[in-house]
């Protein structure tokens, strides 16, 4: 029978977050405070600017879920660049192998 010994949890720390009036307490790694605080950040930011942009009687919920899918789609155009710049990296870096290999005679 196997013995499992819980490991101890790492210490947490808490982050508030004041967003469409409502009040938020989000824990989180120490490490990962200061992004969480960036993150809170940008959303207050963002909710913010489309609350200027809607019209009336835009709910809260609706304007959290346009923000949020603009965020996601902001997401993915960053990563579909990083995939595209990892492209480009990669073929240049077998193009510079391929050079030193040539400049060796190994072709």
């Amino acid at each position: 029978m196997a013995n499992f010994v819980a490991e101890p949890s790492p210490p947490m720390v808490s982050v508030d977050a004041q967003l469409l009036g409502q009040h938020y307490r989000v824990a989180c790694r120490p490490e990962e405070q200061a992004l969480l605080r960036e993150a809170v950040a940008l959303l207050q930011k963002r909710l913010a600017e489309a609350g200027q942009q809607a019209t009336r009687g835009v709910s809260k919920e609706r304007l959290t879920l346009m923000v949020a899918m603009n965020l996601a789609a902001d997401l993915l155009r960053a990563e579909e660049a990083r995939a595209e710049q990892s492209a480009t990296l990669e073929a240049v870096a077998q193009r510079l192998q391929a050079l030193v290999d040539m400049g060796r005679g190994e072709e």
